[in-house]
């Protein structure tokens, strides 16, 4: 029977836990940036719908022979309170809605700075941007 001179050497692995560590550090503000990025995104999509919503409910009650510019806000500030939203600024034209003659344009424009609605304001470059909804609808006749 004959032995193996060699000895039979066992490798060693260098540690890898802090090269782990190390790649985990570099990655999290990356996955972090796009994680809240995704987030503020969908924030912005779902207030922007909402501020749709709410410029074609207006121009809705804007169009009635009967409504007032009064009427026109307090609708518009319903459906926008469902967001929590109060830093809209709303224009109707024309300013004078009695004075409207069926078949005159309605239009309700709704403006909101994104950053008067971001989780987390300054974070991302929006500064000057904002979320803007018009509808235009004719007058409706008495008769």
């Amino acid at each position: 029977m004959s032995t193996n001179p060699v000895k039979h050497r066992q490798r060693r692995r260098p540690s890898r836990r802090g090269a782990a560590t190390v790649e985990f550090a570099l990655i999290v503000p990356v996955m972090l940036t796009f994680t809240f990025g995704l987030i503020e995104m969908g924030r912005i999509s779902i207030i922007k719908e909402a501020v749709v919503q709410a410029s074609r409910e207006g121009a809705r009650v804007g169009i009635r022979p009967t409504a007032s510019i009064e009427d026109v806000q307090a609708r518009i500030d319903e459906e926008l309170a469902i967001m929590n939203i109060t830093s809209a600024n709303v224009v109707i034209t024309p300013s004078f809605l009695e004075e409207a003659e069926p078949g005159d344009d309605i239009r309700v424009r709704i403006t909101i700075p994104i950053t008067e609605v971001s989780y987390v304001p300054g974070f991302f470059a929006f500064e000057g941007m904002d979320i803007v909804a018009e509808t235009v609808m004719r007058r409706e006749s008495t008769g």
